[in-house]
């Protein structure tokens, strides 16, 4: 071998190391990162984390939609009666069922970090419209077992075992989902799995993967999205068993047939508003309809456009052909 052979393999083995050895020290330092933001977001590590309270107290905004559920509550508490079930994996979890008298319910399903308590704020909207009410802790919040959420792939087979419960116990066979961004999505594949008594969805900030929903959030932190959020995709495959990768919902909502309702904010910066049009062309529900609002941040829709807000539900969940 000649000197500049030589040379030249040195170069080479000794640009393979750097960047071999950069390569490892990036991905350790930002696996440190994606555990942290992994355990931080989505790993339930006591009970006082995710209970039933008002999950962003700082939040002035919130803190309204929070007392205003629970005003609610308070007032409504003589048809309230607690309910279980236990999960697909075993899992000890908790509920309300508001008992009105009607011959519908609507299952409010909130997002990452709340419970029952969060959804009495949308409870009125269906009330008025002669439905009874189911609220549930999801997995890993409030009174519910569990460690890990879920991204709206198990919370989705949690909400079809509500469902049966409230059909078995008390004989509701008309149902709507109202879900609010992960409760959304669990919509979807409750609805993608043909559920027998499903009338309709109601979807508030969906998206078309929790990758996405991942990567926004970690730009949004200030972290690199690359490699932290592949690394936080494995870390949900470790431990909660699912792949955000292939399992997504702009893949499950093809298979949506029942009548669907998507509210869209266009400040919303966790489900980006870009994506919205894509998520109801793709849905196969044969009556699909949208609303955009121009003002709420993510989940705060409501509270920010009331009137248009309810009417909007009213309207959809009453209409006649």
């Amino acid at each position: 071998m000649g000197n500049g052979a030589l040379i030249l393999l040195i170069v080479i083995i000794a640009l393979v190391v750097i960047l071999g050895g950069g390569f490892i020290f990036m991905w350790t330092f930002c696996m440190k990162i994606a555990k942290k933001q992994y355990a931080n977001m989505f790993i339930r590590e006591s009970k006082d984390k995710w209970a039933r309270g008002n999950s962003a107290p700082e939040n002035a905004e919130h803190t309204v939609m929070f007392d205003t559920g629970m005003k609610w509550g308070t007032e409504n508490a003589s048809y309230m009666k607690e309910i279980e079930m236990t999960s697909f994996d075993g899992l000890k979890m908790k509920g309300e069922y508001f008992d009105f008298g009607n011959d519908k319910a609507c299952l409010i399903m909130a997002g990452r970090a709340e419970t029952c308590k969060y959804c009495y704020y949308f409870a009125d909207l269906y009330q008025k419209n002669n439905y009874n009410i189911i609220v549930v802790d999801p997995r890993a919040a409030g009174l519910s077992e569990g460690l890990y959420t879920g991204a709206g792939m198990l919370e989705g087979k949690d909400v079809a075992s509500w469902l049966n419960v409230v059909h078995e116990q008390f004989g509701i066979e008309h149902f709507v989902i109202h879900g609010i961004c992960i409760g959304s999505v669990a919509a979807i594949y409750t609805a993608a799995e043909h559920y027998p008594y499903l009338d309709a969805i109601v979807l508030e900030g969906p998206f078309i993967s929790f990758y996405n929903v991942l990567k926004q959030r970690t730009k949004n932190l200030g972290k690199p999205t690359f490699p932290v959020c592949l690394q936080m995709g494995m870390l949900f495959k470790k431990y909660a068993g699912i792949d955000i990768f292939k399992n997504t919902p702009i893949e499950a909502i093809p298979k949506v047939e029942v009548p669907q309702l998507m509210i869209c904010g266009r400040q919303d910066v966790s489900s980006l508003p870009i994506y919205f049009d894509k998520i109801n062309d793709a849905s196969g529900s044969k009556r699909k309809q949208m609303v955009w609002f121009d003002e709420g941040a993510h989940s705060h829709l409501r509270i920010r456009n009331l009137e248009a807000y309810d009417k909007a539900v009213s309207d959809f969940i009453n209409y006649k052909e």
